[in-house]
């Protein structure tokens, strides 16, 4: 049997291209989807590995799911003979247990007894039913290479999820890019590169407004009008503030949004911000990076610091009248070797255990991912995981590694995602135990050198979360990757060159957030770039989304896309609240929590998007910090977009 039979002409074959380091990389070929082949097949179908029998060649597995079309054996029993040398063989890759996905029986004449198998090794294999009568019983052919690169190289319970998705008409596998940014606004200029940005309503009016962080002083631009911002470092009583980093949160339960520069709080009110003593003079020492982050689940804004060969430092609010932060490093247990205690590196906050307390990335020796218990102390969970934070030309540490946690390797699942200096890595928390998923990315695995942090958005506005990684040199590119789904990912730039505005994208950036600034359901977003330069950047992606007379399957799906945009508020249980948007059959269709995009001491808003592909009744879950839980019913059935001000 010839392979163009199988799977792909000759010409399709020449079309793909194969990149490989440790695992198998290809360009997408949008002619050969799994869709497209579940057209080919009369039926696709799953099963688990009962028997692997070397000395016998046999591979028996039985029938678990029918997920298309329509198969009559329970078992099949395949003929698996050994492989010639230098080939692949079946044998050498199933085990008792493993799970494959068959897509059997072609639906045209002389070719009714193919069958298509995918493996856990991530492996096509061609097969064939002599008698195509009896489904029962297969022969082993080869192992397909180049010809179904491109079509799909992920875990094979990925694979499981899309076809179950195809069968019920939700699939959404996007083959090409569809992200589109406007020419850049420049908001101002700085003498060399800028620090932590951050993107949040600072003076309570509704609108975004943007800050950026420079050595010789930071700034603060309002939004006085739609995309009209006006330089009030002044007016707000921020003249000759400088830091690294900084964070936006209401310390003190006013109403008001409060400034963290470094390890200094600034408060806010009526009249702009008064430097304050709430925090001890220790905590603005030798501060890599610092953020509000909600510890000890009493809602009330706690600070985290990064110092330079110190570690972490964490200091609590005590919701005291005179607002005294306590320094609780030491009792937090991060005081100590094993949990970074001398480290230099970027930190992320997140559930990882998903036990409702906040535990913390932290991006030094081989990775720290420390989990918070009952009593407030952090420990370091054992894993294996492969974080590599040395970087080209320099030993010097916290020059990579900055991340963040977001929805990645399942709908509704909150994963972390960490930059290296020329990868990336995406860890997916399943039943509480860390796995490396980034093998199953595909195009994951196609980075840029000088990598500084990542940035996980919406930014196509699709219902999945990108990934835009920094880059720490003027002269380096940043890197989008498109989340195509199903644990898959997309360097956009190997498609659409033109979706960001060069200057924006060919600049670096040493800080970036994401928000809708002009309140069109789409992120926008804030580069603090390396040449100095505050970049606010335009998202125009949803424009370009208009009827067609003969519109693809994706494109039906992004036009019938729906927005629920939920304004968390409050003056307690805001930061590290848990947004979350759940479907009619009760499974997760999105979720955010607010202020876990830290990154390098960046701040997104209080505001966030939740987009969905499926039109229907859909319900906001917002699980306030302190532990509120609140819930809204919405109606995205005709309704394009539903905002909601979440508060309690």
């Amino acid at each position: 049997m010839q392979k163009g039979n199988l799977v792909l002409t000759a010409g399709l074959a020449a079309a793909v291209i194969l990149f490989a380091r440790d695992t198998a990389r290809a360009l997408v070929n949008p002619q050969l989807q799994p869709s497209h082949l579940a057209e080919r097949y009369t039926a696709v179908i799953a099963g688990e590995i009962t028997r692997s029998d070397v000395d016998e060649e046999v591979v028996v597995f039985r029938v678990t799911r029918v997920c298309l079309g329509e198969f009559k054996p329970k078992e099949v029993t395949i003929d698996a003979p050994a492989a010639e040398f230098g080939e692949d063989s079946l044998l050498d890759e199933v085990l008792e247990g493993d799970t494959l996905i068959a897509y059997a029986g072609k639906d045209r004449a002389r070719h009714e007894g193919e069958v298509l198998l995918y493996t856990p090794g991530r492996q096509w294999h061609a097969l064939v039913a002599p008698d195509p009568a009896d489904m029962s019983k297969w022969r082993w052919q080869e192992a397909l290479g180049d010809e179904m690169y491109g079509t799909f190289n992920g875990a094979v319970e990925q694979l499981l999820a899309m076809v179950v998705d195809t069968a019920e008409g939700t699939v959404f596998f996007p083959p090409t890019p569809i992200v589109r940014f406007k020419d850049e606004i420049a908001l101002g200029t700085f003498a060399g590169p800028i620090r932590g940005v951050a993107l949040y309503d600072i003076d309570g009016d509704g609108k975004l407004d943007a800050y950026a962080c420079h050595d010789g002083g930071n700034r603060v631009y309002r939004q006085t009008g739609e995309l009209r911002f006006t330089d009030a470092t002044q007016s707000l009583g921020l003249a000759g503030v400088r830091s690294a980093s900084c964070s936006f949160a209401d310390v003190d339960a006013d109403g008001r949004a409060d400034l963290l520069a470094d390890g200094v709080i600034y408060r806010g009110s009526q009249q702009g911000f008064t430097k304050t003593t709430w925090l001890p003079a220790s905590a603005n020492q030798a501060v890599k990076c610092a953020a509000f982050v909600e510890l000890d689940g009493d809602g009330y804004p706690d600070v985290v610091v990064s110092r330079t060969g110190g570690g972490l430092a964490v200091y609590l609010n005590p919701d005291a009248a005179d607002k005294t932060f306590v320094d609780a490093t030491s009792a937090a247990g991060l005081d100590r070797t094993e949990t970074g205690a001398a480290g230099t590196g970027f930190f992320a906050p997140g559930d990882v255990n998903g036990d409702g307390r906040t535990d913390l990335y932290y991006a030094v020796d081989r990775g720290l991912i420390l989990l918070q218990n009952q009593q407030g102390v952090f420990a370091p969970l054992p894993h294996r995981l492969n974080f590599d934070y040395k970087v080209s030309g320099s030993s010097e540490p916290g020059l990579t590694g900055g991340g963040c946690f977001a929805t990645q390797w399942q709908p509704g699942s909150w994963d972390l995602v960490a930059a290296g200096d020329m990868h990336l890595t995406v860890v997916a928390g399943q039943d509480g135990a860390p796995k490396d998923v980034t093998g199953y990315g595909n195009e994951i695995q196609d980075c840029r050198t000088r990598q500084l942090a990542t940035l996980a958005e919406d930014l196509n506005v699709d219902g999945y979360v990108d990934l835009f990684t920094l880059s720490r040199e003027a002269r380096a590119q940043n890197v989008f990757h498109t989340n195509r789904g199903y644990g898959s990912y997309m360097l956009d730039e190997n498609y659409a060159a033109d979706a960001f505005p060069p200057a924006a994208y060919d600049t670096g950036a040493f800080g970036a957030a994401a928000g809708d600034v002009n309140n069109d359901g789409a992120p926008d977003l804030l580069l603090g770039g390396m040449d100095g330069t505050l970049r606010l950047i335009v998202n125009d992606t949803l424009t370009g989304r208009q009827p067609k007379e003969y519109p693809t399957y994706h494109e039906k799906k992004l036009l019938q896309t729906r927005i629920v945009t939920a304004r968390v508020k409050g003056t307690r249980g805001v930061l590290g609240a848990d947004v979350r948007l759940i479907d009619a059959k009760g499974r997760p269709a999105g979720r955010r929590v607010i202020g876990s995009q830290v990154l390098t001491g960046c701040r997104g808003p209080d505001t966030v998007d939740l987009a969905v592909r499926e039109p229907g009744p859909y319900v906001l879950s917002v699980r306030f910090s302190e532990g509120t839980l609140r819930k809204w019913n919405v109606d995205l059935t005709e309704a394009k977009r539903v905002s909601i001000e979440a508060s309690y």
